[in-house]
C-alpha cells in the first residue's frame, strides 16, 4: 500500500472480547460492549467515561444505537431489556421489556429537504409546564432518587424537552418482530414479518427507516432446520401513514414521555411512603417487642393492648407494664420516640400533599389531552388512540386522586390519635416517677380518651394473645398502622373508612347516572392505593400501546429480495455486515454489506429508491473489491436475480 493511503496510528487493548462497538455521531465518545454484558463508554484519548453492568451476569448486549443528537445510547440485551442511557453520568432514562432477544437496534433521525425547515405547524407546542404545578425534588433521604438528579430535571427525566424533529428507534428481534419506538420511548410500530421459505429460525439482522420517513428496510437472517446454510434477505416496506402522520406521532410521543415520568415519579413517591411506614413500625416494635415477650415467658396470659387499656380505663397498671414504662421506655425514651414516630409521619403527610397529589393531577390532565387527542380521529384516531380506552384511563386516574385524598384524611386522624396516646403516655410515666406533670397535659377530655383507646385498638391488634401460635409475619412485625398501612398494601381494604355520612356520597347513591358520566370519578371505596396504581398503569399502558399496533399494521410489504446464502464455518468466525444510509436529495436508500464471513476482500452497495412504488423496479447492485474495481459482478454467489438489475 502507497504512503499516502491508510496508515495505522494507534492501538488500545480490552480487558474482555468487545461483540458490539459504536461511535458517538456527534462527539468522541466509542461505545463498547464485551461478552460479559458489560457497556463501557470511552473517549477518543481512550479515557474510560463510565462503565454499565447488566442485570444479570448471563445478560448479554444484543446491539447498541446512539440518538441522533448524542446525548442518549440504548443499549439492547438478549434478554428482551432496552435501557435508554444517560451519556452524561450512565443513569437509566428509559427501560423497556420486548419478547425475545434483541438482535438489532438502530435510530434513525427524520430530515427535511433543503429549503424546509422543521416547524411545529399546524400545532402547538406543549403548555402543560406552564399550567401544571412544578413537581419537587423527592426527599434523598429515602435514597429512592440519586444524588446526582436535581430539581431542574425531575420532569424532564426521559431528555425530551430540546426534541423537534422526530426520531425513530428500531428494534429487531428474534420473534419476527421489528418494534418502533418514537425518541426512543413511545411505541409507535409493530411489524409483523413472514418468509416462505420455510425456515423456523430466524431474526431481524439490521433495519433502517429513511430520513424522510417513506421506506422501511430490514434485513432477515433465516435457517433452515439441519441445514448449515444461512440466507440473507432484504424486505421494504411502505410506510405511508407514518409519513403522513410524522407531526401526529411526535406530539404523541412527547405527551407520552412527560406521562412516563410522572408515573415513574409516582411509583418513586409510593415506595418512599411505603418506607416511612415501615421506619414507625420498627420504631415502635423495637420498643414494644422486648415487653411482650417477656409478658408471653411469665405470665402467659393477657396481650399487650389488653394491658395499656386497663391502665386507660382504671389508670393503675399491672407490675409488667409498670416496670416496662419507668425502666424500659422512660420519659427521656418515651419522648425520643415521639419525636422519631412524628418525623415518620410528618414525611408521609408531605409526600402526600406536596408530591403525590401533584403528581396524580398532572397525570389526569395528560391522560385527558390524550383522550381529546382521541377525537380528532382523522389526525391522531386514525392512528390507534381510542376514546373509551382513554376514557377508562382517565376515571382511573381521577379515583387515584380521590384516594389520594381518602388518604390524607386518614393520616390525619392517626397523626391524631398518636398524639393523644404519646400524651397519656407521658403524664403515666411521669406520675408513675411521683413527679407532677403540667396542667395543660393533665386535662383529658372524652375526644382524648376515645383517640387514645382508637390508636390502641388499631395498632396494637397484632400481638398476639395468650396461647396464640405466631406465624413468620407475627414474628417480623407485631405494632402495625393498620388505617394507614392499609392503603400501602396490594389487598382490599381491611378497614375502609365510613362515607356514608358524606352527602355527595349520598347524593351519588341515590342516582344512577354517575356511572355512565365521563365527568364524576367513581369512588374506589374499597381498594387500596397500590391497588388504584397498579390499575393505573395497566389501564394507561393498554390504551397507549394501541397505536403501535395499528401503525404497524399499515405497514405493507412492497417488495421481497433474496440476497445471499452462506455457509455456516467456525463458530468463531464474523457473519457478515450490513450498514444502511439514506440519500434524501436523491431519495435512495442504500445498503452496503458483505456476502462472506469476515475478513474478506469484496462488498456490495445496493441502491434503491424510498419511494415505495419504485423501489421493485428501480433496485441497483454493485460489487467492490479491494484493489480492483470491476463493472461485472466480482462473485457469483450473490442471487443472480439480484445481480443483473
Amino acid at each position: 500500500m502507497p504512503d499516502e493511503g491508510f496508515q495505522q496510528v494507534d492501538e488500545k487493548h480490552v480487558a474482555n472480547e468487545v461483540e458490539h462497538m459504536l461511535w458517538s455521531p456527534k462527539i468522541d465518545l466509542i461505545a463498547l460492549a464485551n461478552v460479559h454484558g458489560e457497556v463501557v463508554l470511552h473517549r477518543l484519548s481512550w479515557q474510560k467515561v463510565w462503565s454499565l453492568q447488566p442485570s444479570s451476569e448471563e445478560d448479554r448486549v444484543g446491539g447498541l444505537a446512539w440518538r441522533p443528537d448524542g446525548k442518549v445510547l440504548a443499549v439492547g440485551y438478549r434478554s428482551g431489556k432496552i435501557q435508554l442511557v444517560n451519556t452524561e453520568n450512565a443513569s437509566i432514562l428509559h427501560s423497556t421489556d420486548l419478547e425475545g432477544e434483541i438482535t438489532s437496534l438502530s435510530w434513525i433521525n427524520q430530515e427535511f429537504t433543503a429549503g424546509k425547515p422543521w416547524t411545529p405547524d399546524p400545532y402547538m407546542e406543549d403548555n402543560s409546564k406552564d399550567l401544571l404545578p412544578k413537581l419537587q425534588s423527592l426527599d434523598k433521604s429515602y435514597g429512592s432518587i440519586s444524588k446526582g438528579n436535581h430539581e431542574e430535571s425531575v420532569e424532564d427525566r426521559k431528555r425530551l424537552l430540546d426534541q423537534k424533529e422526530l426520531n425513530l428507534l428500531l428494534v429487531g428481534t428474534n420473534k419476527d418482530q421489528l418494534h418502533l419506538f418514537a425518541y426512543g420511548i413511545f411505541p409507535c410500530g409493530i411489524l409483523t414479518f413472514s418468509l416462505l421459505d420455510g425456515s423456523k429460525s430466524r431474526h431481524i439482522y439490521c433495519a433502517s427507516i429513511s430520513q424522510d420517513l417513506h421506506c422501511l428496510s430490514i434485513i432477515v437472517e433465516s435457517t433452515l432446520d439441519n441445514s448449515e446454510d444461512i440466507d440473507y434477505y432484504m424486505l421494504s416496506y411502505d410506510t405511508t401513514l407514518l409519513l403522513s402522520r410524522h407531526k401526529e406521532i411526535r406530539l404523541m410521543a412527547l405527551k407520552y414521555g412527560q406521562l412516563a415520568t410522572l408515573i415513574e415519579y409516582l411509583q418513586t413517591t409510593i415506595q418512599q411512603m411505603s418506607e416511612a411506614w415501615e421506619d414507625i413500625l420498627m420504631e415502635m416494635d423495637s420498643k414494644l417487642l422486648k415487653y411482650a415477650e417477656e409478658k408471653k415467658n411469665t405470665t402467659g396470659i393477657g396481650s399487650v393492648s389488653n394491658d395499656f387499656l386497663e391502665l386507660l380505663l382504671f389508670g393503675t397498671p399491672n407490675w409488667g407494664l409498670r416496670t416496662f414504662l419507668q425502666h424500659e421506655l422512660t420519659e427521656k425514651g418515651l419522648k425520643k420516640l415521639g419525636q422519631s414516630i412524628e418525623n415518620s409521619y410528618s414525611n408521609i403527610q408531605k409526600l402526600v400533599v406536596k408530591h403525590l397529589q401533584i403528581v396524580s393531577q398532572a397525570i389526569v390532565h395528560h391522560l385527558d389531552e390524550f383522550r381529546g387527542m382521541s377525537l380528532w380521529y382523522e389526525k391522531f384516531g386514525v392512528l390507534g388512540l381510542e376514546v373509551s380506552s382513554l376514557q377508562e384511563a382517565v376515571k382511573t386516574a381521577g379515583s387515584f386522586v380521590l384516594k389520594t385524598s381518602e388518604l390524607q384524611q386518614v393520616i390525619d386522624g392517626s397523626i391524631k390519635n398518636f398524639k393523644a396516646f404519646l400524651k397519656w403516655l407521658y403524664v403515666v410515666i411521669l406520675r408513675l416517677s411521683n413527679e407532677q406533670p403540667p396542667a395543660e397535659l393533665t386535662k383529658m377530655t372524652q375526644h382524648d380518651v376515645s383517640f387514645v383507646a382508637d390508636f390502641l385498638k388499631d395498632n396494637f391488634s397484632r400481638y398476639p394473645q395468650d396461647g396464640d401460635r405466631q406465624n413468620d409475619e407475627d414474628k417480623k412485625q407485631r405494632f402495625r398502622l393498620e388505617k394507614v398501612g392499609q392503603y400501602l398494601k396490594k389487598e382490599d381494604l381491611p378497614l375502609p373508612p365510613d362515607t356514608s355520612s358524606n352527602l355527595w356520597k349520598q347524593f351519588l347513591n341515590s342516582n344512577n347516572f354517575q356511572n355512565d358520566s365521563s365527568l364524576i370519578y367513581q369512588v374506589e371505596r374499597k381498594k387500596s392505593l397500590v391497588q388504584l396504581q397498579d390499575q393505573l398503569e395497566e389501564v394507561t399502558n393498554k390504551a397507549l400501546t394501541k397505536p403501535a399496533t395499528m401503525i404497524g399494521q399499515s405497514l405493507q410489504c412492497s417488495c421481497t429480495h433474496h440476497l445471499f446464502t452462506l455457509t455456516r464455518g467456525d463458530e468463531k468466525a464474523r457473519l457478515p455486515i450490513f450498514k444502511q444510509y439514506t440519500d434524501n436529495e436523491g431519495g435512495y436508500l442504500y445498503t452496503v454489506f458483505t456476502i462472506d464471513l469476515l475478513p474478506c476482500d469484496l462488498f456490495y452497495i445496493l441502491r434503491h429508491p424510498t419511494n415505495s412504488k419504485r423501489v421493485s423496479e428501480e433496485i441497483e447492485i454493485v460489487g467492490i473489491s479491494i484493489g480492483a474495481l470491476s463493472t461485472e459482478c466480482p462473485d457469483s454467489s450473490i442471487d443472480s436475480n439480484m445481480a443483473t438489475r
